[in-house]
């Protein structure tokens, strides 16, 4: 029998390997034997944290901290968990909480610190609060879906400015003429019954109905990509065509939404000027323009004459870091990025530093250090949570896995673990032999009976949804692995699982037609199809689970199957003769006789 310590142990190994279900699954097990030791709640909460699991991730560090109060780690679980959901004021009395009990903590100091930014961010970032308003959502959700909108949705500048429209509605009409975007924007929303609802019931009041109010140029939205990295030529042909298009069918708005008498029309406040751009703006659109057409050099000119002008604006270092990846300079692209990080240090800004630290982490993969670039995507991650960002660390991450797993492949120590393995099976240690059967299929991961081995362990220990998982991969590498249908079959008929057993043994019998084993084990699962093995309630937990097999699903879903079924409540005579004359329909029916969903007699 398995101890606590043992299962323990599997889970801390898996959590090493980056298996985190697989650990969450040790580490549960372990709790079963043992719910009072506090550090496997809290190695579980890190595990589902690592699966991005995060109220399953608190709920564990309350049930740690719960247990043992003066366990510090159980505080970093907890205030992580809350930071991940949001919950930056929580986050912070967690972490001040388990600081109290461990004043030289560091990873606890490190995440005060994240919580304290991000709540400040949020604070400063009237679009973050604005979230909460389940209106506001529904608004942004009809732009998105708009096909004038949506790219407007996923640029960060454009819903700062709607955040900034949403605390200070009586600046609308400046917004507008600020940016042509939200004249767009107002025009989708207008044409929108639901979203105009939305709209005026949130502005009543603050915001006057635009009447017909003209478009900008399109040109004019390059005033506002101080934060955006310029797009590909090809994008920009795109954008430069939907934007024509959304000119011509605003202005044709503006005329059918301002078509009243001469005289209301002299009354109309004339146009406010335009903002002008500095000097350094206008150097750095010329330079993102060069980018796009890829005039690397000419874009690279026009960046450095925005920041002799302007060495203050961080972004400008990040954008010169663009041309000198394109140019596969990654040195100088690293340089550019250090500079604009101590730009920062005076004038902070994490949601800056987050982009630059995400560019530095680009430059470190393409040089191949990936370590590196990890430890610098995470870091950006603390200081700005931009899901782009989380998808490059996965395949980071990703990548990394895969090459550690080929880099270790080694047939001979493969052999050598499996030995091992066997010595521990002997000996009864079977948690030691699923770890050496383990590390034998990472050495050689195309070898069938190391699958098999461990599914055998896997059996002791009575997983045995792990074993047919196993012996499923072992006869994916040999469908002629004997013992593998063998084992499996006994698996499904422990799990009550008559149907599966029985096709596994026929499968197996067809290899090895006088195999003795397999012959008897059909024997037994046919008896105990027809005496509905276990008691009235064991056979409704065998029908719900079959219920759950895909497989059955798809027999009770098929038409024929429904009219049969249908037709044998009232005439059960005819349905046992369309049984008869039909041996397709007979299979199927057979088959949830076998997996216990019908009954007979």
């Amino acid at each position: 029998m398995s101890t606590a310590q043992q299962f323990k142990d599997l889970g801390n190994q898996a959590f090493k390997e980056n298996k985190f279900e697989e650990a969450a699954k040790f580490y549960s097990q372990a709790i079963e034997l043992n719910p009072n030791d506090h550090i496997l709640y809290s190695n579980r909460s890190g595990s589902y944290a690592s699966l991005s699991k995060y109220q399953e991730a608190l709920t564990d560090a309350d049930k740690c901290i719960s247990i043992n109060p003066n366990f510090a780690k159980g505080y970093q679980r907890k205030g992580l968990a809350l930071h991940y959901l949001g919950e930056f004021e929580k986050a912070i009395e967690a972490y001040q909480q388990g600081l109290a009990k461990d004043p030289s903590n560091s990873l606890l100091q490190e995440g005060l610190k994240s919580a304290q930014t991000e709540l400040q961010g949020t604070q400063n970032n009237p679009f973050a609060s604005a979230l909460k308003n389940p209106n506001i959502l529904k608004l942004l959700g009809i732009l998105q879906k708009d096909p004038r909108t949506s790219a407007f949705a996923s640029d960060p500048t454009f819903m700062q400015l709607i955040g900034l429209m949403i605390s200070q509605p009586q600046m609308a009409s400046q917004f507008m003429q600020t940016d042509p975007r939200i004249s767009t924007a107002l025009s989708v929303i207008l044409e929108n019954p639901e979203a105009q609802a939305i709209f005026f019931s949130e502005f009543a009041g603050k915001v006057k109905k635009p009447d017909g109010e003209k478009k900008d140029h399109p040109q004019q939205q390059s005033q506002h990509m101080e934060e955006e990295q310029p797009q590909p030529q090809q994008e920009q042909h795109h954008h430069t065509h939907t934007d024509q298009h959304h000119q011509a069918h605003t202005e044709q708005h503006h005329q059918t939404h301002t078509e009243q008498p001469q005289q209301k029309q002299h009354h109309q406040p004339p146009p406010k000027p335009q903002p002008q751009l500095e000097e350094w703006e206008v150097q750095k659109n010329l330079g993102n323009d060069e980018y796009k057409n890829k005039n690397f050099e000419k874009a690279l000119q026009y960046y450095n004459a925005a920041l002799e002008l302007n060495k203050e604006e961080a972004l400008l270092y990040n954008n010169k870091a663009a041309v000198f990846i394109e140019q596969k300079l990654y040195d100088q692209a690293l340089e550019s990025i250090e500079e604009g990080l101590k730009v920062l240090e005076v004038h902070s800004s994490f949601q800056k530093k987050a982009k630059l630290l995400a560019r530095k982490a680009k430059v470190l993969s393409l040089q191949n250090k990936v370590d590196e670039a990890i430890q610098i995507y995470e870091k950006s991650l603390v200081e700005d949570h931009v899901q782009s960002v989380k998808d490059e660390l996965k395949k980071l991450q990703k990548m990394k896995q895969d090459l550690e797993a080929q880099n270790y492949i080694n047939p001979q120590l493969g052999e050598e673990a499996n030995t091992r393995g066997g010595d521990a099976f002997k000996a009864g240690k079977f948690p030691d032999a699923i770890q050496c059967y383990s590390d034998a299929i990472k050495r050689n991961p195309k070898e069938p009976k190391y699958y098999c081995n461990r599914a055998t362990a896997y059996m002791k220990l009575m997983e045995f949804p792990n074993a047919v998982s196993d012996l499923e991969k072992c006869l994916s590498l040999d469908s002629k692995y004997v013992k593998a249908y063998v084992k499996k079959a006994n698996c499904h008929f422990v799990m009550k699982e008559f149907h599966k057993a029985k096709t596994v043994y026929e499968k197996g019998l067809e290899l090895e037609p006088n195999n003795v084993e397999m012959q008897q084990g059909l024997e037994k699962v046919r008896f105990s199809i027809m005496q509905g093995s276990g008691s009235e309630e064991e056979q409704q937990q065998r029908a719900k689970r079959a219920m759950q097999d895909p497989e059955i699903q798809q027999i009770l879903r098929e038409p024929e199957v429904i009219n049969l079924l249908n037709d044998m409540k009232d005439h059960p005579q005819d349905g046992l003769k369309a049984i008869k004359s039909n041996p397709s329909l007979a299979a199927k029916i057979e088959k949830l006789i076998e997996a216990g969903v019908l009954k007979t007699g």
